[in-house]
């Protein structure tokens, strides 16, 4: 388990600290402290003969950074770490939702080997703390996460289960980073195969909120925008930075994804994060053609960005003298 887990940190891009100290990021303690104060009414969650415990998070400490792994009865499935990032919502894939129903299923038979808790400390290095969240308080109890994995302890099953989990979580990252490869390469058949195992991964995002549709618009792979568009991914998703796959294909000067990306109402003058549109983008790299088409499609060529350049602005300061003399012709 442990070697998992530090692969998947490994992966993520998360360090940390020697000697199990680890570095608790704001998003990871406001994740943590939700989860600890949100009532079960606000969940929609209400007590019965059958579902006494209404969540679980099983925490371990490991050398670089604690894991947090949350269960909830609405449908909830997380796994993130102290020093930040991990995975958030993804119940609603189905092999994730399945293995967290499961554990929880079984969580109120364990409830017995846990005591009523006020305080929420994290698990020491080399430990693994259950916290059973019940309808009437949260139960915790901590124990050595080797005595789990090698069976010793009555909490055993329950420690499988969630790895259980956190197996499903692993996999369904796997397709979605496959999913965005293959939507880069071009490989149509690939993306089918991993839609009809998870079509919920579509609009999956990577860290930096790059989607399968982006990927291949920025690739130039008109057949792969094409078909995402046809099984009806989301045209106007944004990355964190507020780039939509129209600005990836327009940036790339990829006319004929930008075509199909207009066509299925990509929004010709959707600003980004900066203020940047798609134009703008077009516009510094002189990719005239592609100038030329969002300009039959209604972009504003003298909009400015918080950066105070139009897309005239941006062909002047690089020079570009042919794609200013289209720019200022439209205006």
């Amino acid at each position: 388990m442990a070697g998992l887990i530090s692969s998947m940190m490994a992966g993520l891009g998360f360090g940390g600290e020697p000697g199990g100290k680890y570095k608790t990021a704001e998003i990871y303690t406001n994740l943590r402290q939700m989860v600890f104060t949100v009532s079960p009414e606000k969940l929609g969650l209400s007590p019965s003969a059958t579902n006494r415990v209404y969540g679980l998070l099983m925490e371990t400490g490991y050398k670089d950074a604690a894991m947090t792994l949350v269960s909830l009865a609405d449908g909830t499935v997380s796994l993130y770490f102290s020093n930040g990032g991990g995975y958030i919502g993804v119940g609603q894939h189905q092999g994730p939702r399945q293995a967290s129903d499961a554990l929880l299923a079984a969580a109120p038979e364990y409830l017995s080997q846990a005591a009523r808790v006020q305080s929420f400390p994290l698990p020491v290095q080399g430990n693994t703390r259950f916290y059973f969240l019940a309808f009437d308080g949260i139960y915790s109890t901590e124990v050595k996460e080797a005595d789990l994995g090698n069976n010793k302890l009555l909490l055993s099953p329950l420690f499988f289960k969630a790895q259980d989990v956190i197996t499903q979580l692993r996999l369904w990252d796997e397709r979605r980073k496959g999913l965005l490869g293959a939507a880069a390469r071009g490989e149509v058949p690939l993306i089918k195969k991993i839609l009809e195992l998870d079509p919920v991964l579509l609009d999956s995002k990577d860290d930096t909120g790059l989607t399968p549709l982006m990927a291949a618009a920025y690739s130039g792979q008109t057949d792969t925008v094409k078909f995402l568009l046809e099984v009806k991914a989301l045209v106007g998703v944004k990355d964190k930075d507020g780039l939509t796959a129209l600005m990836f294909a327009t940036n790339a000067g990829k006319l004929d994804c930008a075509k199909l990306l207009l066509d299925a109402g990509a929004g010709v003058n959707e600003p980004a994060h900066d203020g940047s549109t798609p134009i703008m983008f077009a516009a510094q790299h002189g990719f005239n053609d592609v100038v030329k088409l969002l300009l039959e499609r209604g972009a504003d060529p003298t909009k400015t960005g918080k950066h105070g350049l139009s897309a005239v602005g941006f062909a002047k300061q690089h020079g570009l003298k042919e794609t200013e003399k289209i720019l200022l012709e439209k205006k």
